[in-house]
């Protein structure tokens, strides 16, 4: 019966039974082609020539894996941000080494232009480092040659001390809409503990304004401070004939002050700082070296007219050396000692941060905020002797005042998470210094807190459970309404800052 209909309905309607014909044939045509190569892609994600070699492909995230394999467009010009960092810290790290037998970083199909006789010609690139491809066996063939690491893949996959640390630390000059900010400012920062917990420094080396062809200079700033020792506070400022430093180089010369990083890595800290209301001056020389590499990448936020960065280079370091305020000298070996890099303008802003030593970890956390648009993102970042533990998302970040009619930090709470880790942070303020500056797009005054205190760690880290404590640095902004202080307007906000 069902033979007849066809038959009758191709006597009738010829020309549509055979364009459903031809339709029919054609869909089935396309969805065996699709199986066919739907197989091929399982074939190849199953063979490890095809993906590199190993067991475990690293991307970027919102890569399409599956145009990502057929070389499609979404798979072009892709980057894999902090990659050297990504490298060296987690895939080859101490941590992994029972999990992780060797990584190679690897490009391949890079879409490039060579510039030949006038006209370009697009070339299909690829790379990798040879050490790290011979150790996952899927170097080339060899044809005529040698093929071996160059000084540049060395220091990517293996720096040096001084490659390392002049890869952090390098100084800036304004870019795009930041050209001509006079809020612009940068500065290597460096925060002492001095001998038997008598007290610490804060010593900043900075350079802001309108840099490099407008209004700026240099500028250094002390503080001494401890229980039972008061403040004092030491202040330098200098024209920018003065000042030298290179862009990408860390080292940076203020008048007869300088840091620079040795050949041996290590940095080289000199000061000369009058102390403010005519003291007696603060001189200092010192050397400080990294007691383990425990570091923070570069990181930059923002863009257009605002951007902030900021590294740490030093973790966990150690001074040796020699400190004065007049005639009184301190004699410094293997002091703990952190170190710091910012860069950025700073109109408008205000951040929370806060490092510590506690145990055999280190304890990072901070977070910049326009005011204009409120609280930005912020970070709990953690290390210990197997180098970078993780970044943690911060959930929640409170401050507890005092309360009295000057009220000031008392508590601050910081709890952070991913996946099932989650940390506590509490810190008990036991020391505080407070500024006050104006800020434009803020009612009454900014009070920039700087507060030593002790740190407790506690919660879950790597699937196991957590529970350290010690001691650190912490610095918050609250605002007071009414009448902004008498002083520099908030152009000045960072160069103000005794950090």
């Amino acid at each position: 019966m069902i033979g007849r209909l066809v038959i009758a309905s191709i006597r009738q309607r010829p020309a549509r039974s055979l364009l459903l014909l031809v339709g029919y044939a054609l869909g089935v045509g396309v969805t065996i082609a699709l199986l066919s190569i739907g197989g091929a892609l399982v074939a190849q994600a199953r063979d490890q020539q095809l993906v590199g070699g190993g067991d475990l492909v690293v991307l970027p995230a919102g890569i399409d894996l599956e145009t990502l394999k057929t070389g499609g467009v979404s798979s072009m010009f892709f980057t894999i941000d902090q990659a050297p960092f990504l490298y060296r810290e987690v895939l080859t790290s101490a941590r992994f080494d029972a999990d992780i037998m060797t990584a190679a970083p690897w490009i391949e199909d890079e879409l490039i232009y060579l510039e030949y006789d006038g006209d370009l010609v697009p070339i299909s690139a690829g790379g990798m480092i040879p050490s790290a491809a011979k150790a996952l066996r899927v170097a080339p063939e060899l044809v005529e040659g040698e093929w071996m690491d160059l000084e540049s893949d060395r220091s990517w996959t293996r720096p040096t001390d001084p490659q390392l640390y002049a890869s952090l630390d390098g100084m800036h000059v304004p870019r795009a809409e930041a050209v001509g900010d006079s809020t612009w400012a940068e500065w290597h920062y460096f925060n002492v503990l001095l001998p038997e917990d008598s007290g610490w420094l804060y010593l900043t080396y900075m350079v802001a304004g309108d840099v490099p062809h407008g209004r700026w200079g240099g500028r250094l700033l002390a503080t001494l401070a401890g229980p039972g020792r008061g403040e004092r506070s030491f202040t330098l400022q200098v024209e920018p004939d003065d000042v030298a430093f290179a862009e990408g180089e860390p080292d940076l010369r203020i008048g007869a002050s300088s840091v620079s990083l040795g050949s041996d890595g290590a940095y080289r800290l000199s000061a000369w700082i009058p102390e403010d209301g005519g003291g007696d001056p603060l001189q200092l020389e010192l050397s400080v070296a990294a007691a383990s590499r425990r570091y923070l990448p570069p990181l930059e936020i923002g863009g257009g007219a605002f951007s902030s960065g900021y590294a740490v280079p030093l973790l966990d370091g150690r001074a040796t050396g020699r400190l004065c305020v007049g005639s009184a000298c301190t004699e410094l070996s293997g002091a703990r000692t952190y170190h710091d890099h910012n860069w950025g303008v700073w109109s408008q802003v205000t951040w929370d941060w806060g490092q510590a030593q506690l145990g055999d970890y280190s304890i990072l956390y901070g977070g910049v905020a326009k005011t204009e648009r409120g609280q930005g993102s912020r970070f709990l970042y953690v290390a210990d002797g197997d180098g970078f533990g993780g970044v943690y998302a911060i959930r929640h970040l409170a401050v507890e005042w005092s309360i009295d009619s000057d009220p000031t930090p008392r508590l601050i709470s910081v709890v952070a998470g991913r996946g099932r880790d989650s940390l506590r942070l509490e810190v008990e303020v036991r020391h505080r210094r407070v500024t006050g500056l104006p800020v434009e797009g803020l009612e009454g005054a900014a009070l920039f807190y700087q507060l030593r205190g002790r740190a407790e760690l506690s919660g879950r880290l790597g699937g196991s459970p957590v529970r350290e404590a010690g001691e650190g640095f912490f610095e918050t902004w609250a605002v007071r309404p009414g009448p902004e202080p008498s002083g520099r307007s908030n152009t000045a906000g960072a160069q103000t800052r005794r950090r």
